[in-house]
């Protein structure tokens, strides 16, 4: 008799591996929600991705060309001088800040790639949230199109 109150209780206690599986990612959404919303070092990828919930939803193929877009990282004037591989951050348009923002939204020799998204998107400029879900395709064809290392180029 003992042996089937044993039995009995093993059943009672099966879990679904579905429910597990299911639990254990949304404990690690929760964890990088949490690493996301605390970190310093995300701050502009939480510009185009203000939830891990809206990353995963979002499905953005990455390049390495994208992924520095939606990081911050690379390819900028501003990220090279902020590790003193240049003197000065000035972008060959003249602008004394060449950041992803001035080239994504406002440098003149970009405009090219300006029209474009104007023609796809109408308002311009849009949220980086918005490119980043709403105008993905618009925003990948913009970045690979564009030679970052010409732009990097002062007079």
């Amino acid at each position: 008799m003992k042996r089937q109150e044993t039995d009995m209780k093993c059943d009672f206690y099966k879990i679904p591996k579905s429910k597990i599986y299911r639990e254990a990612e949304q404990e690690a959404m929760q964890k990088l929600q949490r690493e996301l919303t605390t970190s310093q070092n995300a701050a502009a990828t939480r510009q185009y991705f203000p939830t891990i919930q809206h990353r995963a939803r979002s499905k953005i193929k990455l390049n390495p060309k994208i992924a520095a877009v939606l990081t911050g990282h690379g390819m900028t004037n501003v990220y090279l001088q902020r590790f003193h591989l240049i003197e000065e951050a000035t972008c060959s348009c003249g602008d004394k800040n060449q950041s992803m923002d001035h080239l994504l939204f406002h440098c003149p020799n970009l405009s090219a790639q300006h029209e474009v998204f104007q023609q796809h998107i109408g308002t311009w400029p849009v949220s980086k949230k918005d490119l980043a879900s709403k105008y993905k395709k618009e925003l990948r064809n913009c970045v690979n199109t564009t030679d970052f290392d010409d732009i990097q180029q002062t007079d």
